[in-house]
């Protein structure tokens, strides 16, 4: 599909093109980068398979935890948490930035394992939204909703859609009442409304790309979407209410995995590469980090 060019365009304020900057090489399969509220960036597989490493803010990096799977998603819960999709022990585990110590937050829903999950977000009140797409020809995956109270702890757990051609990338729109989700078998980027409850209806079609294929996603603070192009190796942004497609940043390799914002630039993980790179585009993040002192203050008052 190509760019769309008319005059509203000219106020985007992305760059039509962008070179990217490699940052962080010898990581084995390049996927899930996350910052925390400090500036560092975590990711999986750096070196070893099963790993998560950290990149400091000063430019060092390190292999920081190990997961005992095969890790994938990653998310900062803004209360001292890393949230880890494992594909590979199905499980969704949370890490100390601290202690590094790790905690299994799910394994199973109602006496089933998963087939391995691959993506996490989280609301506004630190509740969990994840993947679990099947990896077996012709089959179907889910999307979960692990629910989180006050203190940050698991309270219960939501099948929230089956049957889904593999489930892959996930967001939650900054307004907070529609979750955004990747379809990557379909090459398709679909949107649901998302109540206060945090069940979800109205399944909707926002944008079919003719070309293999979609995998992460996140929004920036304009509102916009940003789509990791697995096999076509580039991120592109597209307008979540019209699904026009608005710009597409070519990373120079296929296996373009997922994409976290940090001070202005995207920082993407490309398999491909084995690697993540930065691309410089001038362009802040939406706010997805849980407030959990205003949830605390307003259930306190409530």
């Amino acid at each position: 599909m190509p760019l769309f060019t008319d005059s509203s365009l000219n106020s985007l304020p992305y760059p039509e093109s962008v070179i990217p900057v490699p940052l962080i090489a010898n990581v084995t399969f390049a996927e899930g980068p996350a910052f925390d509220s400090n500036g560092n960036l975590y990711f999986v597989n750096y070196h070893v398979e099963g790993s998560i490493g950290r990149y400091r803010p000063d430019g060092t990096g390190e292999v920081w935890a190990q997961s005992g799977g095969v890790p994938n998603g990653i998310r900062f819960d803004g209360d001292g948490h890393i949230v880890v999709a494992d594909k590979g022990v199905p499980r969704i585990l949370r890490f100390d930035v601290k202690s590094r110590a790790m905690d299994v937050l799910t394994s199973g829903f109602e006496g089933d394992s998963y087939n391995g999950p691959n993506d996490v977000c989280l609301d506004h009140n630190g509740n969990i939204f994840f993947t679990d797409p099947n990896r077996q020809p012709g089959q179907s995956g889910s999307i979960y909703r692990i629910e989180m109270n006050s203190t940050n702890q698991p309270v219960g757990i939501r099948q929230l859609d089956q049957d889904l051609p593999y489930p892959n990338g996930l967001a939650v729109h900054p307004d907070q009442q529609q979750l955004f989700v990747a379809l990557t078998h379909i090459n398709s980027i679909v949107s649901y409304d998302l109540d206060s409850d945090g069940l979800l209806s109205n399944r909707q079609l926002v944008h079919e790309f003719d070309s293999p294929s979609v995998d992460g996603i996140q929004f920036d603070a304009d509102g916009r979407l940003w789509v990791a192009r697995w096999l076509e190796g580039t991120i592109d942004v597209i307008d979540p209410e019209s699904g026009r497609l608005l710009r597409s940043y070519r990373m120079g390799s296929d296996q373009v995995t997922n994409l976290a914002f940090w001070d202005g630039s995207v920082y993407v993980s490309v398999a491909g590469r084995n690697g993540i790179e930065r691309l410089d585009v001038g362009v802040e993040g939406a706010d997805i980090v849980p407030n959990w002192s205003r949830r605390q203050s307003i259930e306190a008052h409530a």
